[in-house]
């Protein structure tokens, strides 16, 4: 199949320099101590499901605004107090939901708790209740992008993190044994809360979005990532806050978050992606400094990857 990145050989090699901040780390310590003065709030709703194995609930806890997340919850019915489980924590992809709780029953075949949340403002029951300074196109990538204080993902970022927060204060589940996961905004997702929070114990991303932005705009043909240069089209058509647009964007970019990342990390790339571009993967991956592996797909774009499902779950048996 014709290449839409550059060859495999150099994207293994690919790692461009970081972008953060001197300020990253202590705007993320202030951003997560702002929002833990936020109580949990987690409520637990069992939800009818004829399954003889498995617990099942809807989740809901809140957000460092206040704002009531959404997921869902399943257990296998021998967790408890006294025989607590691992957890992993799944993220969803762009505009995608928590969906149904029987997709995540598979994690309890191997005697794991799994939760599932929403992106706030996407596509499942959690609003978005923030209000933005400036206006931005349809899409969410571009919703206060002038600063990082006022930026979409950073609550998106403190969500995520909290719902760590939620497995940890589940008695029946083992905090030392908890792992995050997702696909595309939920693979950038899982890599930026395994940077940001050290009790994920592994990370299981699959073609992360939200890395390496500034190639992803320059190069994605498809998904969000043209919300950007639709927003300077709109907004600032001579880009003269360029600048600004980028450095709001390194507070959030998954490439620099990946340096920071304790967590055993498998990482799924696919060398078809158009949306997110292979490139900017590596990106992400070749900042990991913990231990790491990753599983390639060359003939294989931004699509469900299920033979991935079944390498998550072989590593999670091992690692978790």
């Amino acid at each position: 199949m014709p290449l839409v990145d550059w060859p495999l050989h150099q994207l293994k090699q690919y790692k461009p320099e970081s972008t953060a901040q001197p300020d990253f780390d202590s705007f993320w310590r202030e951003t997560l101590a702002e929002a833990a003065k936020t109580p949990l709030d987690v409520k637990l709703t069992p939800y009818p499901f004829p399954n003889k194995t498995a617990d099942l609930f809807e989740l809901t806890y809140r957000g460092g605004d206040g704002t009531v997340i959404h997921g869902w919850y399943v257990r296998p019915k021998e967790a408890s107090t006294d025989n607590p489980v691992p957890a992993v924590i799944r993220y969803h992809g762009y505009t995608g939901s928590r969906g149904i709780p029987v997709d995540q029953l598979h994690w309890t075949t191997l005697g794991m708790a799994a939760i599932i949340v929403d992106v706030r403002g996407q596509g499942g029951q959690t609003p978005d209740s923030t209000v933005y300074p400036q206006g931005g196109i349809a899409g969410w990538l571009t919703y206060g992008i002038l600063d990082p204080k006022t930026y979409y993902y950073r609550q998106v970022y403190v969500d995520s993190v909290r719902a760590v927060d939620v497995a940890d204060s589940l008695p029946e589940i083992d905090s030392s044994r908890i792992g995050v996961c997702g696909g595309s905004q939920g693979g950038g997702l899982a890599l930026a809360v395994a940077g940001l929070d050290a009790r994920p114990k592994i990370t299981m991303p699959a073609y992360p979005f939200l890395s390496d932005f500034r190639r992803s705009v320059e190069q994605a043909g498809a998904g969000p990532y043209p919300e950007i240069v639709k927003w300077f089209r709109m907004f600032d058509p001579e880009r003269k806050r360029e600048a600004d647009v980028f450095r709001t964007l390194s507070y959030f970019d998954v490439m620099n978050h990946a340096a920071r990342v304790k967590a055993r990390t498998l990482m799924a790339i696919t060398l078809q992606d158009t949306v997110c571009p292979p490139s900017t993967c590596f990106a992400a991956y070749n900042h990991i400094e913990a231990p790491k592996e990753y599983r390639i797909y060359p003939d294989y774009g931004h699509e469900a990857l299920p033979f991935f499902q079944e390498e998550m779950m072989r590593f999670a048996a091992e690692h978790l």
